[in-house]
């Protein structure tokens, strides 16, 4: 199709990740992706097949990531649009009441996980010398709140 895009869309599993799948599709665009429910990859890979492709992924595992944009890069090229998405949030508590392991996995899926994302793809969209990144946060990555703190 004229004008389509090759989309890396990392957190395509449930909410508006799962919706943007949906209508890049509907658009023409073909999209690669990436979420950790493998049951939701395997149901995305058999509702779009190729030339779209899922994959499960832990965005805060730097060498999944790197496993993943080596395959993704090889077989298509680097992405015309990077949209880093994937993210969790907290459960509402003070900072204090919140488990350091959850604070870690917010950190390393919102963070982390978008670094690493960047770190692998990047590279070759800037030799391309083409490509858009785009890198959601929710509110609270924006703002404070006593219960929000990671």
């Amino acid at each position: 199709m004229p004008g389509s895009k090759l989309i890396v869309l990392t957190g395509v599993t449930r909410g508006l990740g799962r919706a943007m799948v949906d209508e890049f599709v509907r658009l023409g665009h073909t999209v690669l992706g990436c979420g950790r429910s493998q049951e939701q990859i395997d149901n995305l890979n058999a509702a779009f097949g190729k030339p779209h492709d899922f994959y499960s992924v832990d965005v805060a595992c730097d060498d999944a990531v790197r496993s993943w944009a080596s395959v993704c890069l090889s077989a298509h090229g680097p992405p015309d649009l990077l949209i880093n998405n994937a993210g969790v949030v907290n459960r509402n508590a003070r900072l204090w009441e919140v488990p350091a392991e959850e604070f870690a996995s917010v950190i390393n899926i919102n963070l982390k996980g978008a670094a690493n994302v960047i770190r692998h793809f990047v590279p070759a969209m800037v030799r391309r010398k083409s490509g858009v990144i785009v890198n959601f946060s929710s509110g609270w990555g924006r703002s404070t709140d006593a219960e929000v703190a990671p």
